[in-house]
């Protein structure tokens, strides 16, 4: 995972290119495993249908990812028509003056210490967004979805959950806007160890400068009517730039 390594990555005209330290052994690592992955989601094709969440082949593709992840954020063009970015860190409390990558509202239900990777991968078909964390309590259920600002001091700085057809100006969200096809829902529920993942797929992707967090949230997502979309306080929040520029 990131511990303390400065992030600076982009990716242009599919050539990954690095400004920060790293061998050339772990970049040409990173490079097989982004394929990995984007070979495993070509496969699978939208895992489960859009929002689908902790489908089968979850374990082997965040698997694969796990590796990029690790090496901080950044992404990687794949012939042109996939693309991977990705995010790994570990959380920790918000500063007086700065705000980390990942931070935790609540150290009790995540810890500090707690490391969590975000993986997006694009194909002609979509997108699929995966997550995993590892070092929280154990057998808990966790809500978790794409915000649209980047993380803050305060747990509500993330704002709302990103919609791919928005509420329009003046209106309220209904169940037209607040379902797992329309957000990005990540839900997940730990295992002995402490360890969750999620992937969800979508046969649409996000709009340019829209989705830049993915929050943890306090219980697993809500279905009823009239309680659609509540996944009770937000406890985490990690920020990266999930709909990165075209050519980037």
């Amino acid at each position: 995972m990131l511990r303390g390594r400065k992030p600076a990555d982009s990716t242009a005209n599919g050539t990954a290119s690095r400004t920060a330290s790293g061998a050339a052994g772990r970049m040409a690592a990173a490079a097989v495993a982004t394929a990995a992955a984007a070979a495993l989601l070509t496969a699978a094709g939208p895992a489960g249908g859009a929002g689908a969440a902790e489908p089968a082949d979850a374990a082997e593709v965040l698997g694969a990812v796990e590796s990029v992840a690790d090496i901080g954020i950044g992404g990687f063009g794949i012939g042109g028509r996939h693309r991977v970015v990705w995010a790994g860190a570990e959380f920790a409390p918000p500063g007086k003056s700065t705000v980390p990558a990942a931070v935790t509202y609540d150290r009790a239900l995540v810890p500090v210490g707690a490391r969590v990777s975000v993986v997006r991968y694009d194909s002609r078909r979509g997108m699929t967004v995966a997550l995993e964390v590892r070092g929280l309590p154990k057998n808990r259920g966790y809500g978790a979805h794409v915000h649209t600002e980047p993380c803050g001091p305060r747990p509500g700085d993330s704002g709302p959950h990103y919609r791919n057809v928005p509420v329009p100006r003046g209106s309220s969200a209904g169940p037209r806007h607040v379902n797992p096809e329309n957000e990005v829902w990540l839900d997940f529920t730990t295992d002995e160890h402490g360890e969750g993942r999620a992937l969800s797929s979508h046969m649409w992707r996000f709009r340019a400068g829209e989705a830049r967090s993915v929050v943890i949230h306090e219980h697993r997502t809500r279905h009823e009517p009239g309680r659609t979309g509540d996944a009770g306080r937000r406890l985490a929040c990690v920020t990266l730039a999930l709909d990165p520029k075209p050519g980037r």
